[in-house]
């Protein structure tokens, strides 16, 4: 398996997928519940359009035309009817036509002794309506698709265009009717978006308001994935996961290239997988030399357990994973039939499955992906994921009530104890790197996610920031020389990795406020950092060298960090003179101290046990 706690873990445990599917389905139904009021009240506006320009026609046709015009009413009415049910008015909105054309009557034959004056017939364009199919709809290549339409003008209709993709594929002469309605059947034969347009024009020769809706072509790859699963005696249950695998890969565009292997286990094999598989290479010392990394940055105290703590959190509220070393990947169910959660974590996680055979998600493991990088890579996977699982419960393939009702009852006693800087982590790569992710969908679809996958986000900025990633705003390297010899003996390396935007966000909301975190933050240009302990005493060493995109960047850090030492201690900082360390600020706590060193657009933080040994590792590292 994994060969760190980090790559143990990646994309793996979906734990959090409950808590953030919560958020999700409430954003989703208040998207739907706003769209079916949008879509209602937009039918509700042409209907009643409609009948005012005919009643208005009317009521100019009073002599002359009243009953041949009551006449075309019910034919047309009539034709709505009996075509194949796309047009059909409800029985109330009959009724209460018929009533309004009743008092019409009423008052013009009251009003028979009036002599009309003529008036000239007013000059209005078309209005056009598609019924079938709904915008956005998905379909795939060769599966025919039925297009319905209406439109109307009380002057009449003199022809009617219908366009895909800008090309008319069908002319229709309405023979200057005030209404027609007409379907056409019309089969895709290429993958990618489809515009179906209708254009219509009247008797004046005036064209109607462009109307377009656009569809999802993919390619059809349902019968093979069906075709698959019918023969590995997995029954329904196997059935339903090919139908959601299918579903998935067509609203991705991304056909499996291969079988995805899928577990089905219970929630007490699930945790047993968690602790004997996916855990057992991060040991105790791992964990240990985590702590004393997290306690020098004041993340967590130096005595807590984080061992087992890792284990109780990613035993809590599973719901899958998914390997990229055995291409498999295990949903939890404990009756061996998949719940409309356990439907949606399928499809998150098969999503993963894609992007390892299309993406290789086994990057999440290279050694020369530095922290940084490795969780940018993280947050795109995630990202994605969660997008998808979004358009999954857009278009109606999970029942978002039923996935409602399975986290009534849900607890997370461990998430909620974690610390800030352990939680937030777990929470990044799906609230993070799906605002990412979403940012490249809105300017390209999934084509500019697929483009991500080959111009990989190569930090945490990218992903906060993505205007800066589509820049090409590539972070800087940064280097720090090996510092055991000058400490002296007794100390060793406890790890050297990058920092990040993201971790360093984390680092000062701990004394400062979300303003003064916003301001220095911004401008990180990259970093590097290293931790020493010493074997016998137990003391910590930070070196935490940082590099700003702008002067006024390095400026505003400079600024502001020095409120963190000053909170944490609770005394002031001591200017350092003009000889060595000159330029700097130091604060002494009680058991350490934390000095900040500006040059130019560089940033040197020291955190040592006493100013001394800050002031010589700050030459040795250098300006």
């Amino acid at each position: 398996m994994k060969s760190t706690a980090s790559s143990a873990l990646i994309l793996s445990l979906v734990m959090l997928l409950l808590v953030m599917v919560a958020a999700f389905v409430f954003l989703f139904q208040g998207r739907r519940a706003l769209e079916t009021q949008r879509d209602g009240l937009a039918t509700a506006v042409t209907g009643l359009d409609m009948t005012r320009t005919q009643l208005d026609l009317a009521f100019q046709s009073v002599e002359a035309t009243r009953l041949a015009t009551g006449q075309e009413l019910a034919t047309a009415v009539a034709e709505a009817i009996l075509y194949e049910g796309q047009l059909v008015e409800s029985q109330q909105q009959v009724n209460t036509l018929t009533a309004e054309m009743a008092s019409l009557q009423e008052t013009l034959v009251a009003a028979q002794t009036i002599t009309a004056t003529p008036t000239a017939p007013p000059i209005t364009i078309p209005s056009v309506q598609i019924i079938t199919p709904s915008a956005g709809t998905v379909v795939t290549v060769g599966q025919p698709i039925e297009i319905a339409f209406a439109a109307a003008d009380p002057a009449g209709i003199a022809t009617i265009n219908l366009l895909v993709n800008g090309t008319a594929i069908k002319d229709y002469d309405p023979d200057d009717a005030t209404l027609y309605t007409a379907h056409e059947t019309w089969t895709p034969t290429d993958p990618g978006p489809a515009a179906i347009g209708v254009l219509a024009i009247n008797v004046y020769g005036r064209a109607s308001n462009p109307t377009i809706i656009t569809l999802t072509v993919t390619a059809d790859t349902q019968s093979a994935a069906l075709s698959q699963v019918a023969n590995s005696g997995d029954g329904a249950t196997g059935a339903l996961r090919a139908e959601i695998e299918s579903r998935v890969s067509q609203i991705r565009g991304l056909p499996p290239q291969t079988t995805v292997a899928t577990t089905l286990l219970t929630s007490s094999q699930l945790r047993q997988r968690v602790e004997e598989d996916l855990l057992a290479d991060y040991t105790e010392t791992d964990a240990r030399h985590d702590v004393l990394v997290y306690a020098v940055f004041d993340f967590l105290p130096l005595d807590f357990d984080l061992y087992t703590f890792s284990r109780d959190l990613y035993s809590e509220q599973i719901a899958g994973f998914y390997d990229p070393e055995t291409d498999e990947f295990v949903v939890v169910s404990d009756d061996d039939v998949l719940d409309a959660n356990e439907q949606l974590t399928h499809a998150h996680e098969f999503m993963h499955a894609l992007q390892d055979q299309h993406f290789n998600l086994d990057l999440l493991n290279d050694d020369t992906l530095n922290a940084d990088a490795k969780a940018a890579l993280l947050a795109l996977a995630e990202g994605e994921a969660m997008l998808l699982q979004n358009h999954y419960m857009q278009q109606g393939y999970v029942d978002v009530l039923a996935v409602l009702a399975s986290l009534e009852g849900v607890e997370t006693p461990v998430l909620n104890s974690a610390p800030p800087v352990l939680a937030n982590s777990l929470l990044y790569p799906y609230t993070a790197g799906f605002s990412f992710v979403q940012t490249l969908y809105n300017q390209g679809g999934y084509t500019a996610v697929t483009n991500a996958w080959a111009n990989l986000p190569q930090s945490t900025e990218h992903i906060l920031h993505p205007e800066r990633y589509l820049a090409g705003d590539m972070p800087q390297l940064v280097t720090l020389p090996p510092l055991t010899d000058t400490l002296g003996v007794g100390w060793v390396l406890i790890k050297e990795d990058v920092l990040g935007e993201f971790m360093l966000r984390e680092y000062l909301r701990q004394q400062l406020n979300p303003q003064q975190v916003e301001t220095a933050v911004t401008g990180w240009g990259g970093d590097r950092f290293a931790v020493y302990a010493h074997e016998q005493s137990g003391a910590l060493v930070l070196a935490l060298r940082l590099v700003w995109d702008t002067d006024k960047d390095a400026t505003e850090f400079a600024a502001l960090y020095p409120n963190y030492p000053t909170a944490l201690f609770g005394v002031a900082g001591q200017l350092q003179g003009s000889g060595q360390g000159g330029g700097g600020e130091c604060w002494q706590g009680p058991d350490d101290t934390i000095c900040l060193f500006q040059t130019a657009r560089e940033t040197l933080i020291i955190r040592a046990p006493d100013r001394a040994t800050a002031v010589q590792l700050q030459s040795e590292i250098g300006d």
